[in-house]
């Protein structure tokens, strides 16, 4: 498999500022990104910009994002529909004629903060000079199923992999002409119970050691419990099934979901209902409501499970069973995909497990530990040619073993500019970083965008933080201790661009919800939010989030402080994270600080800031200057 997805990602390299048309084969004719609101939309379409000054993509290929309308959250599937009705008011008929890529891109992402801002579509993958990012992976991971695609939509979301190996013998296999056609892949019942599920048409014709098979679907399971894939008939007779290419499952196996196709006879019937129905008012989603409508054995009795929809509103249950007698009719098919693995990647242990630690699968992308960074010494002065992550690197020099806090590999460092004298932990990843003095980066550990200049005058905080203008000045090297996440994000306060270095231990769940009033109970950095205000000299009622009547979580609550610098930012957030972890009462105050939410950061994100930084970075790599970069 890896020899096979390897010339996948190769093929497409070879158009990437390219004509698409240099590929030899089909190709996608129109890319759409979702976005969940305009101001997304806007953040997207800057980063595309950038892209293409850069030659990162295809040319010839048109890259539309759309945002969802205003008002209640409608959902993948309600986004689906808007997409389809943005195309068809681009293309009119000729729509109709295109293989189109859509890609679920919107949300805040709440489980991988550093890709809230910018989007997890646009998040860097440790492969290629330029640097890859999502997008790219997704345009290059389908190619060879393209081939076998009608006209058509294929769906996919923006924070998973699918690497895969088709066989040699597939020429008959086809995506079905009408209707829908989903890959399946081989799973765990513990998967498949947080996932959709297939009920394949006679399931004892299933051959698990064929790459690639075509298969007829009974109906569409969502997060069912093994009981319910049991009853079923979902779960394949054998124990500990070999599958094609050496995929093994341990225990009892079933076939989940992915990505999936409709050709455009569901396009405009979807087209057709949003005409009929207007706006929609609810959350309807495209696995959930259009999966679970289709194949013989499908019944509406789904559209009362309301489990995984965010707030039920007026119309949900009418407009759930408006799209299950619409696409009820509708056939599916299952792409059975024997030779594939489905890997999610957007919380932060799976960027940690996937980038760090998981060696087959980096192979198999063809991920590398050091991409497209900039190792300096003495500070910043004189520093060596850029080290990338593909190319020629017979005249480059190799990673000074210093990099190494034991004899395990590298930690993951992309797009960054640090001494060589770091040491970065196997299993830490550093991303669009720089620093001019080292660092000691512990396990388990993301920095994002995260900037330290040891030259800068750093503002003296009302008298209330003194400390750092003493730290600043003697400081030699920055020590992160182990499962800390950072992120430093820039944002516009009174006209100003201020920053924000938002903090917390991996293991810390952001949606984790408390009554209103307990919100010093949530967990934070390893202990509680009230040891956290104890130790900073923080009143609760100004950490606890604004306008809250039922329940809160981190995401909400005002726990990160406002300053006029970067590596202020940065080096206060230190302070704040080992006064928590050493119990120092008084070591740090906060008291004349304003605090902030995550959710509060990206309303004030200053989004020209942020890209002017990462652009500057890359440039900085990029030329090779003989000087730190200047923001």
């Amino acid at each position: 498999m890896q020899k096979y997805f390897t010339n996948v990602l190769t093929r497409y390299e070879k158009i990437r500022g390219r004509d698409k048309e240099e590929l030899g084969s089909p190709f996608w004719d129109v890319v759409v990104l979702t976005a969940a609101d305009e101001a997304q939309k806007n953040v997207y379409e800057k980063q595309l910009e950038y892209k293409y000054q850069r030659h990162e993509l295809p040319l010839e290929v048109e890259i539309l994002v759309v945002a969802d309308p205003t008002g209640p959250k409608i959902g993948n599937g309600g986004s689906t529909i808007v997409s389809l009705e943005a195309l068809y008011e681009k293309f009119g008929e000729k729509l109709f004629e295109y293989r189109v890529l859509l890609i679920h891109a919107g949300g805040q992402s709440q489980r991988m903060p550093s890709a809230s801002v910018l989007g997890k579509i646009f998040s860097p993958i440790p492969r290629g000079n330029p640097i890859y990012q999502m997008l790219d992976i997704k345009l290059a991971m389908f190619c060879p199923l393209i081939l076998k695609m009608p006209k058509g939509v294929f769906v996919t979301c923006a924070d998973d992999f699918l690497v895969y190996n088709l066989g040699e013998n597939h020429d008959d296999i086809k995506f079905s002409e009408t209707g829908f056609t989903a890959l399946a892949h081989p799973s765990s019942l513990a998967v498949g119970t947080g996932h959709g599920v297939y009920v394949i048409q006679d399931s004892k014709k299933v051959k698990p050691n064929v790459p690639l098979q075509v298969c007829e679907c009974l109906e569409v399971l969502q997060k069912p419990s093994e009981v319910v894939m049991y009853k079923k008939g979902a779960v394949l007779r054998s124990n500990n099934l070999k599958f094609a290419n050496g995929i093994h499952v341990e225990g009892k196996a079933a076939y989940t979901d992915s990505s999936f196709f409709f050709a455009h006879d569901v396009s405009k019937k979807l087209l057709a209902f949003a005409e009929e129905n207007g706006p929609l008012s609810c959350e309807i989603d495209a696995y959930g409501d259009f999966l679970q409508a289709l194949g013989p054995r499908a019944t509406s009795d789904y559209i009362n499970n309301t489990s995984n929809v965010s707030t039920v509103t007026p119309g949900l249950y009418e407009t759930r069973k408006k799209v299950f007698n619409l696409l009820n009719k509708s056939n599916i098919t299952l792409l059975v995909m024997n030779c594939s693995k489905f890997i999610h990647i957007g919380t932060t242990k799976e960027y940690i497990e996937y980038f760090c630690c998981d060696d087959t699968f980096q192979a198999e992308m063809g991920l590398e530990k050091d991409v497209f960074n900039l190792w300096t010494k003495n500070g910043g002065q004189n520093p060596p040619a850029v080290r990338s992550g593909s190319g020629d690197t017979s005249d480059q020099p190799t990673p000074p073993k210093c990099l190494k806090l034991s004899d395990t590999s590298l930690g993951c460092v992309m797009h960054s500019y640090l001494p060589t004298e770091s040491c970065v932990s196997a299993t830490a990843v550093i991303e669009f970083c720089s620093f001019s003095v080292p660092v000691k980066v512990g396990q388990c550990c993301i920095l994002s965008s995260c900037e330290f200049k040891a030259d800068i005058r750093v503002k003296d905080l009302e008298g209330k933080t003194p400390f750092l203008v003493e730290y600043m000045n003697t400081v030699q090297t920055l020590e992160f201790p182990n499962s800390l996440f950072l992120h430093t994000i820039p944002i516009r306060e009174e006209g100003q661009t201020k920053f924000v270095t938002v903090f917390f231990d991996i293991k810390d769940n952001l949606k984790k919800e408390a009554p209103a009033g307990d919100v010093k109970r949530l967990p934070f950095l390893g202990k509680l939010v009230e040891d956290y205000t104890a130790v900073t000299g923080t009143d609760l009622a100004l950490v606890a989030p604004d306008n809250v009547d039922t329940k809160v979580n981190l995401w909400y609550t005002n726990l990160f402080p406002v300053t006029d610098d970067a590596s202020e930012s940065l080096l206060l957030a230190l302070k704040c994270v080992n006064a928590v972890k050493t119990d120092k009462t008084g070591a740090i105050t906060l008291t004349s600080v304003r605090l902030v939410s995550m959710a509060t950061v990206l309303k004030e994100k200053d989004l020209e800031a942020m890209l002017n930084r990462r652009n500057v970075l890359y440039n900085t790599i990029k030329c090779d200057r003989n000087v730190s970069p200047q923001y």
